[in-house]
């Protein structure tokens, strides 16, 4: 499989970065996984819930749809980019494998092999969910961080199978995704996105995680709100 990272960008895009000197990599916008340089974005927060029998669980969009954000400073040196609808569905359809990380390295929490890690795409983008081990020390320390506030963005890492971008190279709808991993982060790879996200006005019935978290109905109004807008 050939490596997709953002070197491969248009040749348009590329230069206008230079002239720039906009460091992606700086930007968090990119990942090593396994040998291969992939696309990283952070976009709603997980929620951390404890189970019935007190093993914590996890669970958000790792990406939503149809939600236009800025790469790279956004025009007119970088891009306005939008992930479509079923972007992910032909990687969680095939069973790929995905695993859950912190910072997108290290031990995986879960795993859609192992079936210790769930991926949905739905109508408003891709969710996961996984409940944890509370035995390890690893789950503790990110139990603890989130808990407290400290972690609470989701990325996912990413190859782009399909995309498009309009005449002028500064407007990129990424169509088909191959999905790597998806992570709790310290850093979000674009924390432009993830402040949109918090300042969109919720619907009145919806009331948002504590601490600012994107909880799962929040982005599903999110969702409607945007679709309803267009």
């Amino acid at each position: 499989m050939p490596e997709i990272d953002l070197r491969n960008l248009p040749p348009q895009v590329l230069e206008r970065i230079d002239a720039a000197s906009v460091d992606l990599r700086g930007e968090r916008l990119e990942v090593v996984d396994r040998g291969r340089v992939l696309e990283a974005r952070s976009f709603a927060t997980g929620e951390l819930r404890v189970d019935d029998d007190g093993n914590p669980t996890i669970d958000g969009y790792a990406t939503v749809y149809e939600f236009p954000y800025e790469v790279a400073g956004g025009p007119p040196y970088g891009w306005v980019e939008t992930i479509a609808e079923g972007a992910c569905v032909k990687s969680v359809r095939e069973r790929d494998d995905v695993r859950l990380l912190v910072n997108h390295d290290g031990v995986a929490l879960g795993r859609t092999r192992s079936k210790t890690l769930e991926l949905e795409s739905d109508t408003t983008g891709l969710r996961f969910a996984s409940t944890l081990d509370g035995r390890s020390p690893l789950v503790q320390t990110l139990s603890s961080a989130m808990a407290r506030g400290d972690m609470d963005e989701c990325s996912f890492a990413f190859q782009v199978l399909r995309q498009e971008w309009n005449a002028d190279f500064t407007e990129r709808r990424i169509l088909e995704v191959k999905l790597f991993d998806v992570s709790v982060v310290t850093y979000p790879a674009n924390p432009a996105a993830v402040a949109q996200l918090r300042a969109t006005e919720p619907a009145p019935e919806i009331i948002p995680a504590p601490e600012g978290r994107m909880s799962v109905a929040l982005a599903r109004a999110l969702r409607d709100q945007l679709a309803t807008a267009r």
